[in-house]
């Protein structure tokens, strides 16, 4: 086995995701929704009526950047804004009936194109490569931290 550098490990790593992450987001939006709107609606879902920022925070977007998606919904039926009866500038956007049925769907899809991605490790493996991923992302958040605190 040759020796890999950190930037070939994470070269390999990026290809992988943006592999991974069209596969999933083409399943998907076969069955009728992105991976972005499945997000969104899963948001909606989790919170209730609840305003477009608080949306894009959970995220970890802007909220300017989940406007688009949240237009789309609404056209689509599958979302629907309200006025904030506490904050008259505001709206509160909440998940449809049938929004919550798309959501459903394409979460099934997201799940059987995971297990089709992932189901030929075996229990040891994906635990190692759980325990893998958890500690990069730790290191990652240590990083970021410790960048913002300067």
């Amino acid at each position: 086995m040759t020796r890999q550098t950190p930037i070939e490990v994470g070269q390999l790593y990026f290809e992988l995701f943006h592999r991974i992450r069209r596969l999933v987001d083409h399943e998907m939006s076969e069955a009728g929704l992105s991976l972005s709107r499945t997000k969104v609606l899963g948001v909606l879902a989790e919170q209730g009526p609840v305003k477009q920022a608080a949306v894009a925070t959970c995220l970890g977007f802007a909220p300017r950047s989940v406007t688009d998606t949240l237009d789309a919904l609404e056209r689509e039926g599958l979302a629907t804004r309200s006025p904030d009866p506490r904050d008259r500038r505001a709206w509160l956007v909440e998940i449809t009936p049938a929004g919550a049925v798309a959501l459903e769907r394409a979460v099934a899809v997201k799940k059987k194109a995971m297990t089709t991605i992932f189901g030929g490790l075996n229990r040891a493996e994906r635990e190692q490569l759980a325990t893998l991923l958890a500690g990069i992302s730790a290191r990652l958040d240590s990083h970021l931290e410790a960048a913002h605190d300067k």
